[in-house]
């Protein structure tokens, strides 16, 4: 099974890098998407079977069919429902339609500004989604399929590298572990918009996982598909500059660990770049100048910066009051230890954040948890369970020192290391407060308590241990169920708010406008909803931005727009 999985994962990361690559050759726009995929398919499965023989290709041939049928089931039965995000009206679903319908970002210019500025990597996977199904908003499930294949990978990993000093629950654990890693709070809460937060997560997850791997028994096939995972965070989300090469980094360090004692550092340094850092460094360039060209070249081309428009400006009037002025790796303490909470009218978005003791909560925060939470986004657990699993692992670096009584395996160390590079990673990153915009913060403090199975033998301290791991795995599935109730929460609202549609369809005409404050940022909203609703046999009529709406107060449809009912003649 842990064969399967690696196999498995491997392939589906590899089959949806190559797709990528080849969407960036010119080709004519009559060229069904099924070619794509066929063809894609088939040069993953030459990569594949040169790598490792008939058994892995048809493990591989196997994996991808899954992973596709999985998509299209998906967006057959999610097809009644509505993005619940807001940024999904905004420019996500202008990006991916436009490219379903033959757009080439390298060719022409988009008039929406976030959709000419930003990668488009992530969006023409998930056009290929809706060119092929026809549902135009199932290109969300790219997110369902990712989250089945990180968890796949996890669990393999589990078995093959921690599971034998477990014993006979090693099967039970490793689930729980998958469980864990898929089901970020972040990843549930997307689950069913079109943001791109959560494939960052779950592709920087499986590239962590892949380098783990290839670090602890020189895995090709691991390698092939980190290089995949490369590739394709880069062109995913422009924070994925400052996460990728950091996870690449956070591998070094480990194997430096994992060979501590063989030669000298600047030795073991060398070996490692020479072998895998050089290879990676080039991946990442061909991702930047020739697969991302557009944003990465032409921003810096067209507006002379890399990141456009001004990160700053976009973040100025979401920053909470009280984190505005502070440090940033104090900004990630904030994030971490605040009272999970969002922003409900008419609660300012630049409310400030409330810090608590870990492992105390509130009702409300089982159900606060949304699609971009700025507040305590991983759940109302996670800072107990980012405390227990670092004290876990420091526990067993305690008890390891009686050799007489316990037994250590530098594995626990090295998966530390890579644990303490992402903790970093994400206290630095700017927004370091705003979960969904760290993610990966929630991987490190699970691989924290990961590093800690490595103990083995009996005593008090082994008792200690396990009861903090103990509490960690608990408070993990406590975020968790957050999480579930959140979204839950939010697709019952999204639900209640569009079943307006089958009044409108009454109506001999509904107006739309965009809310006065969101001009910019929803400029594609209201021709996302018009051809929304013209599908579900709405008339609609949009309105001049400077015109006021035909009532008072206008009703909200998601992504900034308000729409009013029109009589006759009106």
């Amino acid at each position: 099974m842990a064969r399967f999985a690696l196999v498995g994962s491997s392939s589906i990361f590899i089959f949806l890098a190559v797709l990528l690559v080849i969407s960036r050759i010119p080709a004519p726009e009559t060229i069904p998407p099924a070619v794509f995929l066929a063809a894609a398919s088939a040069i993953s499965a030459v990569l594949l079977y040169m790598n490792g023989g008939i058994r892995t290709l048809l493990s591989a041939l196997l994996s991808i069919a899954g992973f596709v049928l999985l998509l299209f089931f998906w967006a057959y039965v999610t097809r009644s429902f509505y993005d619940t995000g807001h940024d999904s009206y905004a420019y996500h679903l202008r990006a991916v339609w436009d490219l379903a319908d033959g757009w080439d970002p390298f060719v022409s210019e988009h008039k929406n500004i976030w959709v000419d500025s930003y990668p488009s990597g992530y969006w023409v996977l998930q056009s290929y989604v809706v060119s092929i199904t026809g549902f135009l908003l199932s290109g969300h499930g790219m997110v369902t399929g990712l989250m089945a294949v990180t968890g796949l990978l996890a669990y393999g990993f589990f078995v093959e590298r921690v599971a034998p000093p477990l014993g006979g629950f090693h099967h039970l654990a490793a689930l729980i572990f998958a469980g864990i890693i898929a089901a970020n709070p972040v990843v549930l809460t997307q689950l069913m918009t079109h943001y791109v937060d959560a494939p960052l997560y779950l592709m920087g997850t499986s590239l962590v996982l892949f380098l783990m791997m290839d670090a602890l028994s020189g895995n090709r096939l691991a390698r092939w598909a980190a290089i995949a995972c490369i590739i394709l965070l880069i062109n995913t989300k422009t924070a994925a500059l400052y996460f990728t090469p950091l996870i690449v980094f956070g591998a070094f360090c480990m194997e430096l660990v994992l060979s501590h004692g063989e030669n000298g550092i600047l030795t073991r340094a060398l070996r490692w770049m020479k072998a895998k850092g050089l290879l990676y460094m080039v991946t990442g360039l061909f991702a930047i100048l020739v697969i991302g060209y557009k944003p990465y070249v032409t921003n810096v081309l067209n507006h002379g910066t890399l990141l456009y428009p001004s990160v700053d400006k976009i973040m100025a009037p979401n920053m909470p009051e009280n984190v505005n002025a502070l440090p940033v790796p104090v900004k990630f303490l904030y994030g971490i230890f605040s009272v999970t909470a969002d922003n409900h009218w008419p609660i300012p978005i630049d409310a400030p954040i409330v810090l608590k003791i870990p492992g105390t909560f509130k009702k409300s925060e089982f159900k606060e948890l949304i699609f971009d939470t700025r507040r305590g986004g991983f759940g109302p657990y996670f800072s107990l369970a980012f405390l227990t699993s670092i004290l876990a692992y420091g526990a067993s670096r305690v008890a390891a020192r009686n050799r007489s009584s316990y037994r250590w395996q530098r594995t626990g160390d090295g998966i530390a290391a890579f644990a303490v590079v992402l903790t970093i990673t994400c206290m630095f990153f700017p927004e370091s407060w705003w979960a969904r915009y760290v993610p990966h913060a929630w991987l490190a403090a699970a691989l924290f308590g990961l590093s800690s199975l490595f103990l083995s033998g009996s005593g008090k301290m082994m008792l200690a241990v396990r009861a903090l791991q103990w509490v960690a795995v608990v408070s993990f599935m406590l975020c968790i169920l957050a999480g579930l109730i959140g979204a839950g929460r939010q697709n019952l609202n999204t639900y209640k708010n569009t079943q307006k549609i089958y009044y409108m369809k009454e109506l001999p005409m509904v107006e739309l406008s965009i809310w006065k404050g969101g001009k910019v940022l929803y400029s594609s909203s209201v021709e996302i909803w018009e051809t929304l609703l013209k599908m579900r046999g709405v008339k609609t009529r949009a309105i001049p931005d400077d015109q006021e709406p035909a009532c008072n107060p206008p009703y909200y449809l998601w992504g900034g727009v308000h729409w009013c009912p029109l009589k006759e003649g009106e």
